[in-house]
């Protein structure tokens, strides 16, 4: 480790810090997400959670989640925190993805990499892109759970005191969630010319690893710890949970973000710039 590696990551994830949010581009991501989150809020997770709140009240045998295969929402004691779980486990993982893709390709396609290395090294340019693409994707879930939150009060502020626990509950799960995803988008990174190469690839990957470990798994039960290896193979598993529950599977995604982000260091050390 070279001296002044932390504060050259620091410098790192400040500036993409800086590129995901005082850029034309990060400005342009971040409209949109949140015109497209607002919508989200306003409409389908507003009325799936009237809809919890008055079955609740009907106290009633049949349940159009549990008809739909979402009866897991119920769990919540806060019905909206329950319909935001189930809408950010299938929103926020592919938003990694698409956000996180040009993390060190597009300054090694330029040449720009090769002059910045001169003075840190590539250790802290490929940790502190990354922790800069986390700290974004933090912020991003952070607005999205406080705006749940938020809607939550207008509806009965009384809630206050029991919807407030569940909050940071939310958002660390949600960042560990999208933790290996973002590490997997930095070994690709290190190694495709182009954030779109990268995109292709770590959804073509994504499928195909999960196609044929779920196949080996199948014929061979032996096999199945090998599903540890796909990101985000546990959130079908993580979204039947509530609460603090969640936290139990919290060591898969660290564990794939770790392996994916030593896997990443070993092609970006010997990558050409």
């Amino acid at each position: 480790m070279q001296p002044g590696f932390f504060n050259h990551l620091l410098l790192f994830s400040a500036f993409e810090l800086k590129r995901g949010f005082a850029t034309r581009k990060g400005i342009l991501s971040l409209v949109t997400f949140a015109v497209i989150w607002y919508f989200i809020l306003l409409y389908p997770l507003r009325f799936a959670a009237e809809l919890l709140v008055q079955e609740k009240g009907l106290q009633a045998e049949f349940s159009i989640f549990e008809l739909i295969g979402f009866g897991a929402i119920q769990h919540w004691p806060i019905p909206e925190f329950g319909v935001f779980w189930h809408f950010a486990l299938m929103i926020f993982p592919m938003l990694s993805i698409m956000l996180t893709a040009d993390q060190t390709c597009s300054d090694r396609e330029r040449g720009t990499l090769r002059f910045i290395v001169i003075r840190s090294s590539r250790d802290s340019v490929f940790f502190g892109r990354f922790a800069g693409a986390m700290m974004i994707q933090a912020l991003w879930i952070s607005a999205a759970a406080f705006s749940t939150f938020a809607l939550t009060l207008t509806r009965d502020a009384s809630l206050l005191a029991f919807a407030l626990p569940d909050l940071p509950i939310l958002i660390v799960n949600l960042i560990l969630v999208v933790l290996p995803f973002t590490a997997m988008m930095a070994a690709l990174s290190a190694q495709v010319k182009s954030a779109r190469q990268a995109t292709l690839w770590a959804i073509l990957i994504w499928m195909f690893l999960a196609g044929i470990i779920g196949s080996l798994a199948y014929y061979l039960p032996v096999l199945a710890f090998l599903k540890c290896l796909i990101p985000g193979y546990q959130l079908s598993d993580l979204a039947q949970l509530s609460g603090w529950q969640t936290l139990s599977l919290a060591y898969i995604p660290l564990l794939q973000g770790l392996i994916l982000l030593i896997l990443g260091r070993w092609i970006m050390a010997r990558q050409a710039l």
